[in-house]
């Protein structure tokens, strides 16, 4: 996503009341309070609070505050911060840092991190792309998630399929023969798949493309950004998904589906109607237990060439320390406790270190996100035009989507989406 300077602008001007002021010494005990802020909802953040008590409990002379301010609201940092308030330590989503990088609304960490260096240094850090600016590092990554293929180990192997796929190809193979082995009863590979703008088919589409030598947009040698795929690969790509509801590998029902957490698919997998399908950590958590009641065993892999580097994405968090704080050292303390194996114990959220994640004990039903996520790289790779990721997204699913409903071909739609790239790019 690319932050103009007028927009960049118009979040410094746009001051409102600030929640609260950075922290300051407790009275009389000599002591430090800092206030930390996070966007989850309190209900997903029982373990981060676990680990937030326990600083306290060893930590008397630095007091941390843990505030929920959910859903996520970079802007109210970002005018809390220019009014000269806000808490210490902020979590922010990868795509956000910028926002509050480039205005100066972080405090470099640069020189902290020099004086008092993490653990395990900053080479195990994923996202790294997506916190550093100017030669500068902004926040620190902090937590990791991606999608993983879960899937239904009995569905497979009633069907004749003795392993997860490991391509794209392999995974439209055997979709195809556990749904026509089951006359139907059970389909191969569920994906929401609609046409709306957030339509979870994104993160699909991306991997096949990434997975066969191509992406949506890149930057050439002279700096300019483009398409970075033809449009032969394009349709391809569109007609791979479309055979995939063609063939019978994927229930038709899905083209009407948003998002991957919808019932019918959460639903088809604990009830053993759906065999594949692609989740992140939090919700597969949850479903687990829910197919579990239901005598259904789930489990996961990486997904299709998920072992090769750059072919699914990285999502997560990071973890700023306000310019207004008045106490960065110690605000920087605590960010090295929470990024460390003690709060993942308790935290259920992978870590973006991949020496922490190793000290930690991930269940065997969980192991497709381990072994996948040092391998995902961030949308980083799409941010810097002048089209935002949310403008691609919408682009794509539209006319992704137009082709399973038959109102165009592979081809037709891959040249609009070709042309809305060009014409976006140009800003």
């Amino acid at each position: 996503m690319k932050f103009t300077k007028s927009a960049v602008a118009a979040a410094m001007l746009s001051l409102v009341l600030p929640l609260g002021a950075c922290s300051g010494s407790g009275s009389g005990s000599g002591s430090v309070n800092l206030v930390f802020r996070q966007f989850d909802p309190k209900g997903e953040v029982a373990g981060l609070t676990t680990a937030i008590d326990a600083w306290n409990k060893s930590h008397p002379k630095i007091h941390v505050e843990m505030q929920t301010l959910s859903p996520n609201n970079v802007q109210q940092f970002a005018r809390e911060a220019n009014s000269g308030s806000g808490p210490d330590i902020d979590q922010i989503g990868y795509a956000d840092v910028a926002f509050v990088a480039k205005p100066k609304i972080l405090l470099p960490l640069d020189d902290l991190m020099k004086k008092d260096p993490l653990p395990g240094g900053t080479d195990s850090l994923l996202a790294k792309d997506m916190v550093t600016f100017d030669g500068k590092t902004w926040a620190m990554p902090w937590t990791a998630d991606t999608m993983a293929l879960v899937y239904n180990p009995k569905a497979l192997s009633d069907a004749g399929v003795s392993s997860p796929p490991a391509t794209w190809e392999q995974l439209a193979a055997d979709a195809k023969q556990i749904s026509s082995h089951s006359s139907g009863k059970t389909s191969g590979f569920c994906f929401a798949a609609s046409g709306s703008a957030t339509s979870s088919q994104w993160n699909a589409i991306n991997y096949y493309i990434w997975a066969h030598g191509g992406t949506l947009v890149q930057k050439n040698a002279s700096g300019t950004w483009q398409p970075g795929i033809a449009q032969p690969q394009l349709a391809s790509a569109i007609q791979y998904f479309a055979d995939l509801f063609s063939s019978g590998a994927s229930p038709k029902a899905d083209q009407a589906v948003q998002d991957y957490s919808d019932p019918s698919i959460v639903n088809g997998l604990a009830t053993g109607s759906c065999a594949m399908s692609y989740e992140p950590p939090e919700t597969f958590a949850s479903l687990e237990k829910q197919a579990k009641a239901a005598g259904t065993t789930l489990t996961t892999a990486p997904m299709p060439s998920g072992l090769t580097d750059g072919t699914t994405h990285l999502g997560g968090r990071a973890l700023g320390i306000n310019r207004n704080s008045k106490h960065p050292d110690e605000a920087w303390q605590v960010i090295k406790y929470l990024m460390s194996a003690t709060t993942f114990k308790t935290y259920s959220q992978y870590p973006a270190s991949t020496s922490t994640l190793t000290e930690l004990k991930v269940p065997k039903s969980q192991q497709g996100y381990v072994k996948q996520l040092p391998h995902s790289r961030s949308f980083a790779r799409y941010i810097g035009s002048d089209m935002t990721v949310a403008s691609i997204e919408q682009l794509v699913n539209q006319h992704f989507s137009a082709v399973y409903s038959g109102q165009s071909s592979s081809s037709e739609a891959a040249g609009a989406i070709i042309s809305g790239l060009t014409k976006g790019l140009k800003g």
